[in-house]
């Protein structure tokens, strides 16, 4: 039977949790939102999941509702979410950029133009970016989720390398506490490390069961899916993720947080929203390589 997943307190150093994400895939953060925080963003998300029916389809068991689009919907998603240290202290640790976003991280040495980074030390990218965001809100009924990778996405034109850089990291806020029997999201710890063909067994699962506020940070190579529930209340989380700047965005940023909201926002957010380039990448003639929109 795999061990129940690794769980730390907020203040626990970068390089424990660090090391425990390269080691097993995943890993929690207990109460590393605020109430207030997990309260802000619940104002905003529960009445468009409320309104919705259950379903999803059968690679979501169901019986799901979904906002996705977070950073659109209020500036308090990019306050709350791109703006914890701790979250990207850790997608710095994980995906080593070129330009590190944590205030407390300290950037790679540089590279010349030819050189071949260490995959271990960096820097693996420019810079990285949101990839994914969305609201779940799982109902009684249907069925598990289908284990996944989510690096599947880029296959075939991504060739996995377990040796080389990690190029995902993506992270689950619960919005309410996380239960087995509400069908917290299932893990399989270690499954990052496996042959490109074999599959979970059912023994290997196990469930990220953590109180509201709470958030697992999981690599894109781990097999994980949402969990089926036996309970009347609903369980109700977020999802967002972070890729490398060399992948593009599995959801459109641009679109779900257009120039006129995006500068709303600090430029930090508007940085990790995808407002960004690089010398080499998404690059734009005449404007800053790191800010993008012009204000």
């Amino acid at each position: 039977m795999t061990t129940a997943i690794k769980r730390f307190p907020p203040d626990k150093p970068v390089a424990n949790i660090v090391e425990e994400i390269k080691q097993s895939g995943v890993a929690i953060i207990e109460n590393l939102f605020t109430s207030d925080a997990i309260d802000s963003l619940s104002a905003k998300l529960n009445p468009r999941l409320e309104a919705q029916e259950p379903g999803g389809g059968e690679f979501f068991g169901n019986r799901k509702r979904s906002v996705g689009g977070l950073f659109g919907l209020g500036p308090e998603f990019s306050e709350h979410l791109l703006g914890n240290e701790r979250v990207l202290e850790l997608a710095d640790a994980i995906l080593l950029p070129e330009y590190p976003m944590a205030a407390t991280s300290t950037p790679p040495e540089p590279l010349g133009f030819f050189e071949v980074p260490d995959p271990t030390i960096g820097p693996n990218c420019h810079h990285y970016r949101i990839n994914a965001t969305v609201a779940m809100q799982v109902c009684r009924g249907g069925q598990n989720q289908t284990l996944h990778r989510d690096e599947w996405r880029y296959l075939p034109y991504m060739r996995p390398d377990p040796d080389g850089p990690e190029v995902t990291l993506a992270i689950m806020v619960a919005c309410s506490d996380f239960t087995e029997k509400n069908g917290a999201t299932r893990y399989v710890p270690g499954s990052h490390r496996w042959a490109r063909d074999r599959q979970p067994e059912e023994t290997e699962v196990v469930q990220a069961v953590m109180p509201r506020g709470s958030a697992a940070f999981w690599l894109g190579t781990i097999f994980h899916g949402l969990g089926a529930s036996v309970d009347d209340q609903p369980r109700t989380g977020l999802i967002y993720s972070f890729v490398v700047d060399r992948f593009t965005q599995e959801e459109n940023q641009f679109t779900a947080v257009p120039a006129a909201i995006a500068a709303t926002l600090p430029k930090r957010a508007q940085q990790l929203i995808g407002y960004r380039s690089s010398s080499a990448l998404n690059f734009i003639e005449g404007l800053d390589d790191n800010h993008v929109l012009s204000l």
